[in-house]
């Protein structure tokens, strides 16, 4: 009975040194890579870490307006009797249609009746404690972004987040809201494709812990705009961008606060013209200052770029318009604040083309249709996207009731 003992115990040893050596020619195999074993069952995975990603950038077209607001369409009588029909951005200054044509949509009363606000960072502001994190490191490392290869790495910073069920979502979600709001924040950031940067993880697995390293970049990508190539054509755009703007602000300062807010509108209507078919400059400072051709963003960021430069309180809305045709598109337009009291301003609205030359007689009631409006009328035709950063849900201003 000794001997069989002895005899079970000498074979289970033998197996157990078996299972042993090949559990240690398969760890091998596994580490270099000799054979290809499924991560599930990889043994090396315990023990090594590995990148993953866990969101990429929004496009911003998918964030704010793709499609603007269809213009509203003017008659006009041509030479030989026969109508020709023309699209504009104004109401038809022959046929104005009533206000009751739209619809009230005044979704206010759930916004905030603070005045006070940071204009420069009311994005920024409305974030959660995640997406703040974000935003503060992709603000820190512009200039090095300008490469459209650099990729910042947050470390640690969210490693407790992501050991919850639902920290990976969460984050996610952060990253949509933190990079749409520095963009919205700082129009002057117009050179970075958002839709090419991506969160990642380097994930370390041990055997009886993991932890998150968060980083943000390209994923080998370069995530410039696509008219961008390098941090010298960065450079060189701004430059010209800058150059374009200092000559309008150099003319703008030595007026009053409510003579520069008109001045820079007045600019944009008879400097810019409204445009779908210009690439992805449209929608940024640039197309706006060097094309002279957007779309309602690109007139809305040039806005609140040049009065954030004149110190003047101003933000970027998105939401809705709907045109005397009756048909409600994505739109963006802009509020002001003055004496206390914020005001809409939608310059796109206010400027009229007509056979591709600006009419510059319009009545007054047309070409300054949509400046320093009141809640009253402007949200007769205005509705605004309180849920424009995904889960983030926006606390815009409450506007004067009145117009200025």
């Amino acid at each position: 009975m000794k001997k069989i003992i002895q005899n079970l115990i000498t074979t289970l040893i033998v197996i157990l040194m078996i299972i042993i050596f090949l559990l240690t020619v398969y760890f091998c195999l596994d580490v270099f890579g000799i054979i290809n074993v499924p991560k599930k069952y990889s043994i090396a995975n315990i023990f090594y870490s590995r990148i993953e990603l866990i969101a990429q950038g929004v496009n911003t077209e998918e964030v704010l307006p793709v499609k603007d607001i269809k213009k509203d369409r003017i008659i006009i009588d041509s030479e030989d009797d026969e109508t020709e029909e023309v699209s504009s951005n104004a109401k038809n200054p022959l046929e104005l249609l009533d206000q009751n044509d739209y619809s009230n949509n005044n979704n206010n009363n759930n916004n905030s009746e603070k005045n006070n606000i940071d204009s420069h960072r009311f994005y920024y502001n409305q974030l959660d404690e995640y997406g703040k994190i974000l935003y503060d490191g992709l603000y820190a490392h512009l200039e090095d972004l300008k490469t459209g290869e650099y990729t910042i790495d947050f470390g640690l910073e969210f490693n407790d987040l992501l050991q919850t069920e639902s920290g990976e979502q969460i984050l996610k979600n952060s990253l949509d809201s933190s990079i749409n709001s520095l963009i919205l924040d700082n129009p002057e950031i117009f050179y970075i494709d958002i839709s090419k940067m991506y969160l990642l993880t380097n994930i370390t697995t041990k055997i009886f812990s993991t932890t998150y390293n968060v980083s943000v970049g390209g994923h080998g990508e370069n995530y410039l705009d696509d008219n961008l190539h390098s941090k010298e054509e960065v450079d060189k755009a701004i430059n010209d961008v800058n150059s374009v703007r200092n000559q309008i602000l150099n003319k703008a300062r030595n007026l009053n606060k409510i003579e520069q807010i008109k001045f820079v509108h007045d600019y944009l209507v008879d400097n810019v013209e409204y445009d779908l078919n210009n690439g992805s400059t449209v929608y940024n400072i640039y197309g706006t200052f060097i094309n002279k051709r957007v779309v309602c963003e690109g007139y809305a960021k040039a806005f609140k770029n040049l009065l954030d430069e004149l110190n003047i309180p101003c933000i970027i809305v998105c939401g809705t318009g709907t045109n005397s045709a009756g048909l409600t598109e994505s739109h963006a337009w802009n509020y002001v604040l003055i004496e206390d009291k914020w005001y809409a301003i939608d310059v796109t609205w206010d400027d009229p083309i007509v056979n591709g030359f600006l009419l510059g007689g319009l009545p007054d009631d047309v070409r300054y249709g949509h400046f320093l409006k009141g809640s009253r009328e402007f949200f007769n035709n205005h509705v605004e996207d309180e849920y424009l950063l995904g889960n983030l849900k926006l606390n815009y201003p409450k506007i004067c009731e009145e117009d200025y």
